[in-house]
């Protein structure tokens, strides 16, 4: 990655976002790789432990579909700040990040 001093801010947070998906899809293999494997699980420094939890879930449809009243009796607005980033082209057209990589990916 270029010096961050001269990267734009959305340049960076793009980069970033980048990473952190590819990060994610790693972890994702590698965890897969430990659930499959127990010979797999001892490392230098850690010891992997697969350990399975059961939650409860609110199946949040058939509620509003069953109780309507009560769900809006209970529900309030929440605030929340997202960053939206969209890919520049060269003629300066706004497209969104999934677009340009489908059409980069398209493009080879």
């Amino acid at each position: 990655m270029s010096d961050r001093r001269n990267t734009p801010v959305p340049d960076e947070l793009a980069a970033v976002r980048e990473q952190i998906k590819r990060l994610e899809e790693r972890k994702a293999e590698l965890t897969r790789l430990l659930i499959l494997n127990e010979d797999l699980r001892e490392g230098a420094a850690y010891l992997a432990e697969v350990k399975e939890i059961v939650t409860s879930r609110v199946d949040l449809k058939e509620l509003r579909a069953m109780h309507k009243d009560l769900v809006e009796e209970y529900t309030f607005p929440a605030k929340t700040v997202r960053i939206e980033l969209s890919v520049i082209t060269d003629d300066g057209e706004l497209i969104s990040p999934r677009r340009w990589e489908r059409l980069s990916k398209d493009a080879v």
